[in-house]
């Protein structure tokens, strides 16, 4: 099927990546996740990246999910024990970490961007990257549980 919505679970690869992660404990999905974003920040927007932007925004949720401000978001409702998928308290580095991946794998001026058909799930999306980068960006003193 592809795309079938603008949230950063909703593609079939977004599904794979995180099916991969769920069958992992909690340290080997950490290390999934920090690989993820070190690949993303090497290609710095690379087309021909080993890794899709697609597992970036996934493994950014991951990461948003985990950390306090992030238990809330919406889509966690897809994945009820994402919150709990990463010891805690998430490192801010691992938090910058993925804002770094995020503007590596999807640029602005990016194929994400342009492969959205319809503007107003672009929108939709573009709302969902940054309402993950506003929850990933760690409070004055860190993350703590």
């Amino acid at each position: 099927m592809g795309t079938w919505g603008s949230g950063p679970f909703d593609s079939d690869t977004a599904e794979d990546f995180l099916d991969e992660l769920e069958r992992y404990p909690a340290p080997q999905r950490l290390e999934a996740v920090e690989r993820t974003f070190r690949a993303a920040i090497a290609a710095d927007g690379s087309s021909s990246s080993s890794v899709l932007p697609e597992e970036v925004v996934a493994a950014a949720a991951v990461v948003a999910a985990n950390v306090p401000a992030g238990h809330s978001l919406a889509w966690n409702e897809e994945y009820p024990s994402i919150t709990e998928w990463l010891a805690k308290p998430i490192a801010p580095a691992l938090a910058s970490s993925a804002i770094q991946a995020l503007e590596s794998a999807v640029p602005a001026d990016g194929w994400f961007w342009r492969s959205w058909v319809d503007a107003d799930e672009r929108v939709e999306a573009q709302a969902a990257i940054d309402t993950l980068r506003s929850v990933l960006r760690p409070p004055s003193g860190g993350y703590s549980r």
